[in-house]
This record gives C-alpha cells, sequence and structure tokens, in this order.
C-alpha cells in the first residue's frame, strides 16, 4: 500500500481519504457542536480560537506544535478528507479520535477547523 505525505506535519495520508467528502453541512447548528467538541478535546493543544496557542494556565510542550488552523494557506492545502482522516487516526502526540467521536463529530470538527481558516463576518444588516 502506498500513502502519500500531505498537508502539514508528515502525516501518511491514504489517497484515497484525500478524496472523501464532507457529508456534514457547515451551518451555525454543526459549528456549535462542534466548537462543543473542540472545547473539550482539541483547545488545550490546538488554542481556544484554533492557533495552535496553547491557553493561558496549561503548561507543557511537544516536540510537534500543533497546527495552527487560523492558518488559511495551511488549511487550504488539505482535503476534507484529509482533515477528518488525521482527526481519526492522530499521529503522536495527537491520539487518534475514531473510537471516541463518531464519524458525525469529525465531520463537524472538519467543519469548525475550516471556519477557523475563513471566519464569517458577523452579520452586519443591522448596521445599515
Amino acid at each position: 500500500m502506498t500513502f502519500a505525505i500531505v498537508g502539514c506535519g508528515g502525516w501518511d495520508v491514504p489517497p484515497q481519504a484525500i478524496t472523501w467528502k464532507n457529508p456534514v453541512p457547515s451551518n451555525p447548528e454543526t459549528l456549535a457542536a462542534a466548537r462543543q467538541i473542540y472545547a473539550y478535546h482539541c483547545q488545550k493543544c490546538h488554542g481556544i480560537g484554533g492557533d495552535g496557542k496553547i491557553p493561558p494556565g496549561l503548561t507543557y510542550s511537544y516536540f510537534t506544535r500543533p497546527t495552527n488552523f487560523t492558518n488559511t494557506r495551511i488549511v487550504n492545502r488539505m482535503s476534507d478528507g484529509e482533515i477528518f482522516w488525521k482527526i481519526s487516526h492522530g499521529n503522536r502526540p495527537m491520539p487518534p479520535f475514531k473510537n471516541r467521536l463518531s464519524a458525525v463529530q469529525r465531520w463537524e470538527l472538519v467543519d469548525l477547523i475550516r471556519a477557523f481558516a475563513h471566519p464569517q463576518p458577523m452579520n452586519q444588516s443591522s448596521q445599515k
């Protein structure tokens, strides 16, 4: 079996995973659900806003720096399937989440990672 090293951090993502499409729509409900999952499982390493900075009050270090999901260049280089596979399988020091989170929850996290990289401006219709 051949693996390609793509995206960030030298992950070995199977080529077929790169083609997977996210079946979960990105909307306020799914992003809210993903934010709860992220707060519990992800923010202690990837930062409160996805910037890869350890939140205040936590002190530990890694040999591999957590990905900064606010970096559009990094996030845009990865397909939805690639991000899903990375969440599912992990890569030390990041644990795998395929047995901790449902497929829907992992796809919701893909949507949230995209939202960190491409934040939507606040609705300005009330500011006319």
